[in-house]
């Protein structure tokens, strides 16, 4: 999984506790903080004068019916069906993403991210306030990123934790017999020291899913891949993500997508801007712009 330590050791006390699933702690991911958010991300994009807005906030998760573990969730799965939509709308002239999260599954991830890069309409990404790991690498894929003074990008980065329960449940008086076929089967098990084969699988999963990151972001920003690299997984704000060439402009999510708005309005016929339409039509295109979702947090 790409997605923050914290959560991902929060996912698997609450399967372990509330699920009795027996979960392990042995997924990929990006270290990075998750950004507080109580809108959800899977009910379909807003337009207005010609501007999509996508939200992508909390974890990310591959499909839309994926369990709410702990806080609200964006499927990968609902990011591609609206940015297909999107593309498909001709009242659609340009795509915000408006991104809030620390990442989450490595499962659907870079197939996302890879649709969001090859979009046929100009794509923003506005960090609204977190943009990290798996996030990042959405935003990554867009024509712009814009960043404010306390909006953070980044975390470019690969972790894998592996949690060994033996000695617990030998103090709990547990013993656990395991039988199995394919030498790979028991790979990484919770139940038992992580042994040499396993670290071997697991340390493969990291060098592949860090190179993958490393060469899509570079790809993308125009940055050579050591450049990528020497961020070490670095969480970098306003004005040092635009130096490190992670982001492209300074200003706060507000006014980045009031930019983004006026200047697709300016190429709309008159009859169709915001500002000629009835106040219906505007409570229902304009403020649903995600007004809401670009409040300001402290």
């Amino acid at each position: 999984m790409m997605m923050s330590q914290d959560l991902m050791s929060l996912a698997v006390r609450f399967a372990n506790t509330h699920l009795g699933l027996g979960a392990q702690l042995a997924a990929v991911a990006l270290d990075a903080d998750i950004g507080d958010d109580d809108d959800g991300g899977d009910e379909g994009y807003q337009v207005a004068n010609g501007v999509a807005v996508i939200s992508v906030h909390g974890p990310l998760v591959p499909r839309a019916n994926s369990v709410n573990l702990c806080q609200t969730m964006t499927s990968y799965e609902s990011i591609n069906q609206q940015l297909a939509a999107a593309l498909a709308d001709d009242c659609v002239s340009q795509i915000v993403f408006d991104i809030d999260s620390g990442g989450g599954a490595v499962t659907g991830a870079f197939e996302c991210a890879s649709k969001v890069a090859a979009s046929t309409k100009p794509t923003t990404a506005i960090v609204n306030y977190s943009a990290y790991s798996a996030a990042y690498l959405i935003a990554s894929a867009c024509d712009t990123i814009s960043i404010s003074q306390t909006g953070g990008v980044g975390s470019i980065g690969v972790i894998a934790e592996h949690v060994d329960y033996s000695k617990a449940n030998e103090n709990a008086g547990i013993s656990i017999t395991t039988v199995f076929r394919g030498d790979n089967k028991n790979n990484m098990t919770p139940n038992a020291p992580l042994d040499d084969r396993s670290l071997a699988m697991l340390n493969q999963m990291v060098d592949s899913s860090y190179q993958a990151f490393v060469n899509f972001v570079a790809t993308n920003r125009g940055l050579d891949p050591q450049a990528v690299i020497n961020t070490q997984a670095g969480l970098y704000k306003g004005a040092h993500a635009i130096a490190a060439g992670l982001a492209d402009t300074y200003e706060d999510p507000q006014h980045a997508l009031k930019s983004v708005v006026m200047a697709a309005a300016s190429n709309m016929p008159q009859f169709l801007r915001i500002e000629n339409q009835t106040p219906e039509i505007q409570s229902q295109n304009n403020l649903k712009l995600r007004a809401k979702a670009l409040k300001m947090k402290f």
